[in-house]
């Protein structure tokens, strides 16, 4: 693996690892952010939210979403818009991977760690943690989203399962339209296809099992793969992955287990992409 400090005027400083024909850019000066994820000279696959904020994608009290791979706590809240994401991440740098740290944020009361691991095999295996760091209780998961540039289609998992209990769940939120044009439901699959000229509100969950969704834009390939428990183990009604749709953007959003952490435990999960050249 090789690594180096950039100096971007985009994202400010920002360690750039390579390994096996990928290119990877975290973020140091806000995060825990992956900024950027390409093969080898070519385009980034991640949106990139501009400086300007002309999107809209801004929280009143400066949250903002920078596009990208982010762990955040499941369910979502509105304590889940922390703007201490823009304060300057811990990192160590390892032999195949980097640990990336985040303190403690003070609205959830939880501290986030993030390890990437370039694998034998030229995979990436992304190991999320979430920390309880308060005096109670938290229920939730590890959620990690990557929030992926327009102009792509995903296809997502989604076989028939035998027996005589539902065990196929689709969670809808807000004003979701499932007759939505970018959304194609197939026998084993859910296609969704990013379209820049729709800009209706769209968000639903998934029990994918095997969990594995696959990207295909600007000449490139990513397949996700995740872990699939019994969804009765899921938040959000049994999901461990949730797409959303807007007209700038696609985030695909991989889901650890419902757990009960105690002050000082953890939730964690693993999310391992293949990236190739198509």
């Amino acid at each position: 693996m090789q690594s180096e400090i950039r100096n971007t005027e985009q994202w400010g400083k920002v360690l750039w690892l390579q390994n096996a024909g990928v290119e990877i850019g975290v973020a140091l000066d806000f995060g825990i952010r992956i900024v950027h994820l390409s093969c080898e000279g070519m385009e980034n696959l991640y949106y990139v939210q501009p400086n300007d904020l002309s999107d809209n994608f801004v929280q009143q009290n400066g949250w903002r979403v920078y596009g990208g791979h982010r762990l955040w706590l499941a369910p979502e809240c509105a304590d889940s818009y922390c703007p201490s994401e823009q304060a300057p991440i811990r990192y160590t740098v390892l032999e195949n991977g980097v640990i990336l740290q985040q303190d403690t944020e003070p609205l959830l009361q939880i501290s986030k760690r993030l390890q990437i691991t370039f694998l034998e095999d030229g995979n990436v295996a992304l190991d999320h943690e979430i920390t309880n760091c308060s005096d109670k209780t938290i229920t939730g998961a590890s959620w990690g989203v990557n929030t992926l540039d327009g102009g792509g289609q995903a296809k997502i998992a989604f076989p028939g399962q035998r027996g005589f209990n539902p065990k196929r769940v689709v969670s809808v939120w807000g004003l979701t339209n499932l007759h939505d044009p970018r959304i194609q439901f197939e026998k084993d699959s859910v296609t969704a296809t990013h379209m820049a000229e729709v800009t209706d509100y769209f968000k639903i969950g998934l029990y994918a099992n095997p969990g594995e969704a696959v990207l295909k834009n600007k000449g490139q390939e990513l397949t996700i793969t995740f872990d699939a428990q019994p969804l009765e183990c899921y938040m959000d009604n049994g999901c461990n992955f949730e797409l959303y749709l807007c007209s700038r953007f696609m985030e695909l959003e991989t889901l650890g287990t419902r757990t009960v952490m105690q002050p000082g435990e953890s939730a964690s999960h693993r999310e391992v992409w293949h990236l190739k050249k198509l």
